[in-house]
């Protein structure tokens, strides 16, 4: 019981002394670029093309646009070099290079979450919210694309931008948990090529994204503003000629003679076109904004969600104690060989799995094998991300910290959501954060969907594989769901509704498609904005519906395609 004890409190002594600090750094290097950014500004009054955002689109359309005279305008700051470690990726959560948004209360969801809100991290930086992702490579198939465009040679042209995605590789680290699920998958009569290790965006086991592509190639005559914060966009007519942008105090105007291409991600592009007058004219017109054209703008948000958060516990221990990190030869790995061995250059993620219900998409579930929950840091960080109440945490996960329990967390995704949000803005203010609103399981079948996820995990962990690990649920009802019998489709809908977590997915607040629907904001075949010229929309506010994958890889595909019927 002793070496129990002494083994809980290293681990948080060490997370709490690490997270500190390294929080500290990262907000320290945020503060550093900003000021070192504050007094440059754009050298000319007009560009040929303008594009807001370096996220992953925005630094695609960067690399490849055949002009050299393009401003690149960034809200965030520059990037730090820790944020290249994979295994770090939690820490950049709250900082300063988060734009730290959170939902609306939500009605049928996230009870167990403080003020039923859930946290939605973005990244304010450069590079975008790639520098906060998993960096998993979307295996796509077309059937996930259905109706996205007008015809199929459209569709074909968009398809091959998953081709030839540089600086992709199978996740090197691994568990045995990992090995197991896969294992045990086939043993249960699943589909056995859809448990795979996944492919992940690395390079030398370092964070790799379009950013760092953009940044390594020469781009003459291509500027950069950082902490350059986009009010809205200027018309002549209904023709887009320029953006207002705020900068340590000051209000600039910038014109554009060829285009302007919003590239600032679901929640940034629908705040930046609703700030200038295109989106629903009442609402417009009750915060005081002049209406330009009436447009869906923020309607059709949707987000992969998923729950299951240290629900998993093993009798064998896997490889992620403060010792195991520190140890020097994984030191050595990621620092003298390529990485990839490393647990430093671990993602996070080291399985994926896919399972279809008889929908008209590729997938109904998704399943995503994590080797670690929110414990592993002894409650000192990780539980505060995804805000979840203090009451919980004290009656169900802290019993497991200090019986010193390995629990990991194996999460069914929905992955075809039909409950659908809609963002608005709280005010005039640009800045101001906007009003998201997810309406989580709004609509039963979601929930349905997610049983059957939790029931297929029970299945999978009750293969030979995986009892080798001596995994099993974690068999104490969480609270609030006592009442109900465990295991029951009413215990997991209670679950469900209260530890609803998001996979930071959101799409579809400028949907595309043709300017005969009434529902779309951009056009399907060169994402022009309906109704307005020389203004462009590319990321994932175009997506008409979800993946059945990490939308990252989609954006990819967009961009270039953009690059390609465009110029």
């Amino acid at each position: 019981m002793l070496f129990v004890k002494l083994s809980v409190w290293c681990t948080y002594i060490f997370y709490l002394v690490g997270t500190a600090l390294l929080c500290a750094i990262l907000n320290g290097s945020y503060h550093f670029y900003e000021w070192y950014h504050s007094n440059r500004f754009p050298s000319r009054t007009s560009y040929e093309y303008i594009i807001v955002g370096s996220g992953t689109a925005g630094s695609i359309i960067a690399s490849g646009i055949p002009s050299d005279d393009v401003l690149l305008l960034e809200a965030g700051s520059m990037r730090s070099g820790l944020m290249d470690v994979p295994l770090l990726q939690p820490l950049l959560q709250g900082t300063n290079y988060d734009w730290r948004y959170q939902t609306e209360p939500q009605d049928d969801a996230c009870g167990g979450l403080n003020n039923r809100r859930s946290y939605w991290p973005m990244g304010k930086v450069s590079g975008g919210t790639y520098m906060f992702n998993n960096m998993i490579h979307y295996r796509a198939e077309k059937a996930d694309f259905k109706g996205w465009f007008s015809d199929d040679s459209e569709l074909k042209t968009f398809m091959r931008g998953f081709d030839d995605m540089t600086n992709v590789e199978e996740v090197g680290f691994e568990t045995d948990l990992g090995k197991a699920f896969i294992k045990a998958a086939g043993e249960a009569s699943l589909e056995k090529d859809l448990f795979y290790k996944p492919n992940v965006s690395v390079s030398n086991g370092r964070r790799w994204t379009t950013n760092h592509k953009y940044l390594e190639q020469p781009n003459v005559g291509h500027e950069t503003v950082f902490n350059a914060l986009v009010n809205n966009i200027i018309f002549e007519g209904r023709r887009a000629v320029g953006v207002v942008l705020s900068k340590s105090g000051r209000r600039v105007q910038l014109m554009a003679t060829k285009g302007i291409i919003l590239t600032a991600g679901t929640i940034g592009s629908a705040k930046i076109l609703l700030q200038s007058g295109v989106g629903p004219k009442e609402h417009l017109k009750q915060i005081g904004i002049k209406p330009i054209i009436e447009a869906k703008v923020g309607e059709n948000l949707q987000d992969h969600i998923t729950t299951g958060m240290d629900l998993v516990l093993l009798s064998k221990r896997l490889p992620f104690r403060a010792w195991n990190l520190l140890n020097p030869l994984n030191i050595g790995r990621y620092l003298f060989a390529d990485g990839r061995n490393s647990s430093i250059g671990f993602g996070g993620c080291e399985c994926l799995g896919f399972v279809n219900l008889g929908s008209n998409f590729t997938h109904t579930l998704g399943f995503m094998v994590l080797p670690v929950g929110i414990t592993i840091d002894a409650g000192h960080h990780l539980r505060d991300l995804i805000n979840l109440r203090q009451d919980v945490w004290n009656q169900y996960f802290l019993p497991l910290v200090d019986q010193d329990i390995q629990s990991v967390t194996i999460l069914p995704i929905l992955l075809h959501p039909n409950s659908k949000g809609f963002i608005k803005l709280r005010d005039a203010d640009p800045q101001s954060s906007p009003v998201i609103q997810p309406n989580y399981l709004h609509d039963q079948r979601d929930i349905q969907t997610l049983i059957t996820g939790l029931k297929i995990l029970q299945q999978i962990l009750d293969q030979s594989s995986m009892r080798a690990l001596g995994a099993e649920l974690n068999p104490k009802p969480f609270p609030g769901c006592e009442q109900h019998p465990f295991g029951s489709d009413s215990y997991w809908e209670c679950y469900i509704r209260s530890l609803t977590l998001t996979l930071y997915h959101p799409v579809g607040t400028c949907r595309m498609g043709p300017e005969s629907d009434a529902s779309a904001v951009v056009s399907n075949v060169d994402f022009k904005v309906h109704h307005l010229d020389n203004l462009y929309v590319v990321d994932g506010s175009i997506m008409p519906n979800l993946p059945s994958g990490n939308p990252n890889s989609v954006i990819i595909a967009l961009a270039k395609y953009f690059l390609k019927v465009k110029f």
